[in-house]
């Protein structure tokens, strides 16, 4: 398994797969879904929720269109001790087919970088390659759901499952994987619940979809549960994703993961965008060190015209 295949898990996308199969039951909480009120059924709403491209889309146009950003990442030992650090500013640009970063200003404090310049951890490269490429990349908002044939299938298996809820087409299965990511399929309902909500977000009224692992479940079936949670604030008026949040824990003889990741998205001039990104995470792959880190992403001034 590519050392860095988990790390890109919930950062990278740019393949959706949907699916065929609809949950048959859902919890309803506080908010009443219905045909004659809002046009569509419960089971309709299931199937946008699998099938979303918006959360895909607001992270073509991160890389579409101009913005600054800022950073921070941290890393700690096993005792929970912070050991080093890296902070960064700098501007995304982009022409509208090319996009490149420059930074501003780097600072870094304790373990960050090896002698010869390289990074110490592979976290630190994941977020590089995800959110600060060293070269120009080009840029599009056109979601192509064609496979990229440079790209190997743990890459193309991270992407699907970063941003398609509960997908099963992950071609590879070891250890049961594949079934245990398909959270709507009928073999997982029994380790879920679903619930269906409101709230205000920013001024945003939004449905809640919320997937998270049953309160009584034995220790071997939370086990058989990768995904521990995923809550998904949908805006009422178009249904995109404007908040989402991942729970993820997976450990076998090979490696060992937890990872928390939160996106915050917002509207700049009707377009949707990105706007605050927060990963905390541990990692332990045989034979490589481990690695716990956080990383905060803030991304403002966007133009958008």
């Amino acid at each position: 398994m590519n050392k860095i295949f988990i790390l890109f898990l919930f950062l990278s996308s740019f393949i959706l797969k949907a699916q065929d199969t609809l949950i048959p039951v859902v919890f309803l909480d506080d908010v009443v879904i219905s045909e004659e009120n809002n046009g569509f059924t419960v089971n309709d709403f299931i199937g946008y929720v699998k099938m979303d491209t918006t959360f895909y889309q607001g992270f073509k146009h991160l890389r579409y269109y101009q913005h600054s950003y800022s950073s921070e990442l941290n890393i700690y030992n096993r005792k929970n001790n912070k050991i080093g650090s890296l902070i960064r500013f700098g501007t995304h640009f982009s022409d509208f087919k090319n996009a490149w970063i420059v930074d501003d200003s780097i600072y870094f404090d304790g373990k960050i970088y090896k002698r010869n310049g390289d990074y110490k951890f592979y976290t630190l490269e994941a977020f590089d390659e995800v959110f600060f490429p060293k070269d120009t990349i080009r840029v599009s908002l056109e979601i192509n759901k064609n496979e990229n044939s440079d790209e190997s299938q743990n890459m193309r298996d991270a992407k699907t499952i970063g941003f398609s809820i509960g997908t099963d087409n992950v071609k590879q299965s070891k250890g049961g994987a594949k079934k245990k990511l398909a959270i709507f399929d009928i073999d997982m309902q029994k380790y879920y619940d679903y619930i269906i909500s409101d709230t205000l977000y920013n001024g945003i009224e939004c449905y809640v979809f919320t997937v998270k692992v049953k309160d009584n479940l034995e220790k071997n079936q939370i086990e058989k549960a990768l995904i521990r949670k995923v809550l998904s604030y949908f805006d009422k008026s178009n249904f995109n994703v404007i908040y989402r949040e991942y729970q993820f824990i997976y450990s076998n003889w090979f490696i060992n993961l937890d990872m928390d990741v939160v996106v915050h998205f917002d509207y700049i001039n009707s377009i949707h965008v990105p706007t605050d990104i927060l990963y905390k995470g541990f990692w332990k792959v045989l034979f490589f060190k481990k690695e716990r880190t956080d990383f905060r992403l803030k991304l403002h001034d966007y133009i958008i015209e």
